[in-house]
């Protein structure tokens, strides 16, 4: 079922992680978050940011190794990532997340 971003933003947050989008590789998943909600997360998530834009993106479901596969790159394009960037997803269930893109240059100090 597709949801809207409306719908997603309704959601309450059951938990939440943060990823790095760097050029060239998957998305990182967080372990223990993966871990936590392993019986509900699908191989297809629904992401919907503030403005209402809402992508989907798949999921490997790998215990060991959680990573964001296809749809992952597309988040760059859409957003024009020149550099990497970090995204806040906040998990409100039905394999649905409310995602908080920063749009700053992440530099190395």
């Amino acid at each position: 079922m597709a949801y809207t971003a409306k719908e997603i933003h309704e959601l309450d947050t059951r938990g939440l992680f943060c990823s790095m989008y760097i050029r060239g590789q998957n998305g990182y998943v967080d372990r223990a978050f993966t871990v936590e909600f392993q019986g509900e997360l699908a191989k297809e998530w629904t992401l919907a940011d503030s403005a209402g834009n809402v992508h989907t993106i798949y999921y490997n479901q790998d215990l060991l190794s959680p990573q964001i596969l296809d749809g992952w790159s597309t988040l760059s394009s859409f957003y024009g990532f020149k550099g990497d960037h970090s995204i806040l997803f906040r998990y409100g269930g039905l394999s649905c997340f409310n995602i908080t893109v920063f749009m700053g240059v992440i530099f190395e100090i």
